[in-house]
């Protein structure tokens, strides 16, 4: 990607400090005869209450209270056909005005922390709708992979502090076929004796024809951590899930609670 050009994927209201207003959970249910989509191929996640293990493209990331571990093999990672270089970011969370997680067991305000990114372009090229205008400006290429890692300390409503460790995902595939695309969000938030207070679990997939024909999208919530926000991508770009500061898909789209989480 052309240093000239800001990476933005879910981090787009970490560098603009999104302070948008908080709008009711009220995100829309698939309809249970809603065709399921697979997402991206490339990208395995193995998750339980308490551990998440994701191994995409020369990548294996491992998530629990305790820790967040990445394991980047630079040789594989991505597509190193490709010709574009893996690319790095560190963002300084800490003084930042961002939005707050609304949970399901507190309202946690990022205090001090960390957002270490790296990725790789795979092809710089357009995604199909309902991807919109606005996000194709800020984020041109298709990533191949997108590897988030989030640490620090948030403060709840009543002034006490806890850790949180987030991982934030992206694995895109564009063929002449067609779009595919996973987007999984997890993460802890954990109090001073090493107790889950609460948890993240989306993931977002999209799969489409290679002009958006027949599109099939939607997000899986296993956690207690979810908001509805208006994100900075001009229309089109309302209503999207999001989980604090962070988005699963830049656009609105169905979720689905599995009964047994």
């Amino acid at each position: 990607m052309s240093p000239g050009i800001p990476v933005i994927r879910s981090a787009v209201t970490v560098l603009a400090a999104l302070t948008v207003g908080l709008l009711p959970v009220t995100a829309a249910h698939a309809r249970p005869d809603a065709p399921k989509q697979p997402g991206a191929p490339g990208l395995k996640i193995k998750e339980s209450r308490f551990r998440v293990t994701a191994i995409g493209p020369g990548f294996v990331l491992k998530l629990s209270p305790r820790d967040i571990d990445v394991r980047i093999d630079e040789e594989r990672f991505g597509d190193p056909a490709s010709g574009n270089p893996i690319e790095r970011q560190t963002i300084d969370l800490t003084g930042r005005t961002l939005r707050p997680f609304e949970c399901k067991n507190g309202t946690y305000t990022i205090k001090t922390g960390t957002f270490e990114r790296t990725w790789r372009i795979s092809q710089f090229a357009k995604r199909p709708l309902p991807y919109t205008e606005g996000f194709a400006t800020g984020s041109p290429g298709i990533f191949t992979p997108f590897v988030g890692v989030l640490e620090g300390t948030v403060t709840d409503a009543e002034g006490r502090t806890l850790r949180f460790l987030i991982s934030d995902l992206v694995q895109e595939v564009m063929t002449a076929d067609g779009f595919s695309a996973t987007a999984p969000i997890h993460g802890f938030f954990v109090d001073e004796k090493g107790r889950v207070r609460d948890r993240i679990s989306l993931i977002g997939r999209f799969n489409s024809g290679r002009d958006g024909q027949n599109a099939v999208y939607g997000i899986e919530d296993r956690g207690t951590c979810r908001q509805i926000a208006d994100l900075p991508f001009g229309p089109g770009s309302e209503r999207a899930v999001v989980t604090g500061p962070l988005f699963v898909l830049p656009f609105s789209a169905p979720v689905t609670v599995p009964r047994h989480h």
